[in-house]
């Protein structure tokens, strides 16, 4: 069975991994023009190509991926892309964005007889690199089936979360959780170096009943040997993401809109300090602000 041509465009640290596991699943895969060079290198050893631009890419490609910082840029790209798609070709979105990019740019795709489906991935880097990601996707019902074997060559958990946008909402709050409970177990921790607890036995206590999750053991773990890096995000895109949230959330639960509006205030308050492109698991650090 041929494989059918993929193009992505923004093979940065999740996209690059990503790509990794498509070349060897058997993909053929075209990378647009990426201004940082350097770490495509093994992309291009594994036989993927270069396109000489978005055009030519979405033009080649018989299913092209997205994985970009924000919505606003998956926007910004459309209207470049869309004047070359043709019918039967698919756009997967993997980026963090909003339920209004999908309504937005589903239609608009359809005119082409071209489909467009948001699938935003939870997991890092390493995730990434290993096809472990999950992938949460919004399409309509009927579509699911031919997404999912593609999908899940860098995902191993690929779920439908409902309708087209249904994903991005999904992911936006998801990562209000994640992101939130990160910010309360920096506060947590560092409270409990001021009042002298134990940093060890506190972890211990947690992992071992109701404050256990993934976000303690990713980033807490690794924290308590002075490696702050466990969680690989950073604060600039999780603000991103809680402001995304947050306004999900005010426009559908006002009245639960606060702590989601106060989550997202102190992440931008640290990105206006200068802390934008360090990773979230850097605020564990006793020595940061």
């Amino acid at each position: 069975m041929t494989l059918p041509a993929l193009g992505l465009i923004g093979a940065g640290m999740m996209g690059s991994g990503m790509g990794r596991c498509l070349l060897a699943a058997g993909y053929p895969l075209a990378l647009s023009v990426h201004k940082r060079r350097d770490h495509l290198a093994p992309l291009f050893a594994a036989g993927a190509t270069e396109a000489p631009s978005l055009a030519a890419l979405a033009g080649d490609a018989d299913v092209l991926l997205t994985c970009l910082p924000k919505a606003e840029t998956v926007l910004a790209i459309a209207d470049e892309i869309i004047p070359h798609l043709r019918a039967g070709q698919i756009w997967i979105d993997t980026s963090t964005a909003t339920p209004d990019v999908a309504e937005t740019l589903g239609p608009r795709l359809a005119k082409r007889g071209a489909l467009f489906v948001d699938a935003p991935v939870t997991g890092g880097p390493p995730q990434a690199q290993d096809g472990t990601l999950a992938a949460l996707v919004g399409c309509k019902a009927d579509d699911f089936p031919a997404l999912r074997p593609l999908i899940g060559a860098y995902a191993k958990i690929v779920r439908r979360c409902g309708d087209p946008g249904r994903g991005y909402a999904a992911k936006l709050l998801n990562n209000m959780v994640t992101q939130g409970t990160l910010l309360l177990l920096a506060d947590a921790f560092h409270c409990a170096g001021k009042l002298g607890v134990d940093a060890d036995a506190l972890h211990e206590v947690m992992q071992s009943g109701a404050a256990r999750s993934g976000t303690l053991e990713k980033a807490v773990t690794p924290a308590l040997q002075g490696k702050y890096d466990g969680a690989q995000f950073t604060i600039e895109n999780a603000a991103k993401d809680l402001r995304y949230g947050r306004d999900l959330i005010a426009d559908l639960a006002p009245a639960r809109a606060p702590i989601a509006a106060a989550l997202a205030d102190r992440l931008d308050a640290l990105v206006a300090a200068g802390r934008g492109p360090d990773f979230v698991s850097t605020m564990l650090d006793p020595a940061r602000p």
